[in-house]
């Protein structure tokens, strides 16, 4: 047997298989004895037909036998021949056999794992977001535990910064209620702005079960020549009506959320300012490892096996299939919807790969346990986790891909950025230029 090998593409290759009748004969001999085994022949028992005879009434089948025996035999050795590991079977796009000794020729393309260039890696300009806890932020929160602690009492009228719960039925220009436009478990707060601050500021002085009729005027219709405002009415209906209380902010307000660690409103605030640095930051981190991908991706172009794409996304709807036990999914909407994050991923998969090989990275087993022992598990999770191959294998995967990380980090130029600061201002145009870190090698 012979083979040669022939680039298509990046992801593709095609072999051409030269299989000698020399090659071919033993699986002839062996598939026409078998036939003779079985064979039913006037004259004969079976088993004891002549081969000679038993080939020619099974010429057919015989020539089939051996052709599905042959490409089963030499389509892994052809592979294996060629030093090609395919990612998928491979598909027969030309063939040629008449007979044993004529030998049998074959082209067959497969799809690899595909060439990567890693044109650049190092240096790669990254936007990275520092984080600033405010004030403003600290309030925001303090305000959102306000109002969980909040308590509620029904009123009878609507005031400033109470909530309406109410149906809206819409009125057409006689006042006679449209058929189908009717809006029921609405909620507004009254003068908050969040609803609409024309409809709110009619609302305010309704009483329970009341039915007020409110308009909003909207701009004219794009066929009015007049261009006369468009008066749209609302027949309300308010169903309840509650005031909220809200706890002071003071050391009291504290010492009720039964935390030994707090004793006053400033050890509260300081415990938020913390809690949000910490959600921050890993927010930060999380968007600048998804940017330094990116760049990555977008400074070293490659192709992706369309196979593999298909492969991915069909563990995808596997996944969401287990996950939505009860539900009905479009596996085509699935597909499509998550396409382009599959070649995203294999990219990234096959460039992380290149960057591993290229700069030697490695995880021992032992880092593997050392980062288990420093890990917060009890100590009989730490102990099966330690002789768990499997997972261990999932751990150094993990500790692999975080020092590629690593490396793109530290040889990145990185441009620190404020997002929290007030868009457009010069103290953050003046941060964004000064604040500019450059690691290279």
């Amino acid at each position: 047997m012979q083979t040669a090998v022939e680039t298509i593409n990046s992801y593709s290759k095609k072999l051409k298989v030269e299989i000698d009748s020399s090659d071919l004969t033993p699986i002839q001999q062996k598939i026409i004895k078998s036939y003779q085994r079985s064979a039913k022949i006037p004259g004969f028992r079976p088993g004891k037909a002549p081969l000679n005879m038993v080939q020619k009434k099974y010429k057919d089948e015989i020539q089939q036998s051996i052709l599905e025996e042959a490409l089963q035999k030499f389509y892994g050795m052809a592979l294996e021949e060629a030093k090609v590991n395919p990612v998928s079977q491979g598909k027969i796009t030309d063939f040629h056999f008449h007979d044993v000794a004529s030998g049998m020729q074959l082209e067959i393309e497969v799809e690899v794992e595909p060439e990567v260039e890693l044109k650049k890696y190092k240096g790669l300009q990254v936007e990275k977001d520092v984080v600033e806890v405010t004030d403003e932020m600290v309030d925001d929160s303090l305000e959102r535990m306000r109002e969980q602690f909040a308590t509620v009492k029904e009123v009878e009228e609507a005031k400033e910064d109470h909530f309406v719960y109410f149906t809206a039925q819409e009125l057409d220009k006689t006042g006679v209620p449209i058929l189908g436009h009717k809006y029921e478990n609405l909620q507004v707060q009254i003068g908050s702005g969040k609803f609409d601050p024309e409809i709110e500021a009619q609302l305010a002085g309704i009483r329970k079960d009341e039915k007020r009729v409110v308009k909003k005027e909207m701009p004219p219709a794009p066929d009015d020549k007049e261009q006369k405002p468009q008066v749209s009415s609302l027949q309300i209906h308010a169903l309840k009506i509650e005031e909220k209380e809200f706890p002071e902010l003071n050391d009291d307000f504290v010492k009720n959320l039964n935390d030994e660690n707090l004793n006053t409103l400033e050890d509260l605030r300081q415990r938020i300012r913390e809690n949000l640095k910490h959600e921050l930051e890993h927010r930060s981190e999380h968007a600048f490892e998804h940017r330094i991908i990116d760049e990555l991706l977008r400074e070293n172009p490659s192709e992706v096996p369309p196979t593999m794409v298909d492969n991915y996304l069909d563990e995808m709807v596997r996944d969401i299939k287990e996950q939505s036990k009860n539900q009905k999914i479009d596996e085509e909407s699935v597909r499509k919807e998550y396409r382009a994050s599959a070649i995203h991923n294999l990219r990234w998969h096959f460039l992380k790969k290149k960057i591993i090989e290229k700069e030697g990275i490695e995880v021992s087993d032992e880092e593997a346990r050392k980062m288990i022992d420093d890990s917060s598990l009890d100590e009989k999770a730490k102990k099966q986790a330690r002789t768990n191959q499997h997972y261990l294998n999932h751990l150094k995967e993990d500790l692999v891909e975080r020092k590629v990380l690593d490396l793109l980090e530290e040889h990145a130029e990185i441009t620190e950025v404020f997002p929290f600061r007030q868009a457009g201002s010069e103290k953050d145009k003046k941060s964004k230029k000064s604040k500019t870190k450059t690691k290279k090698e």
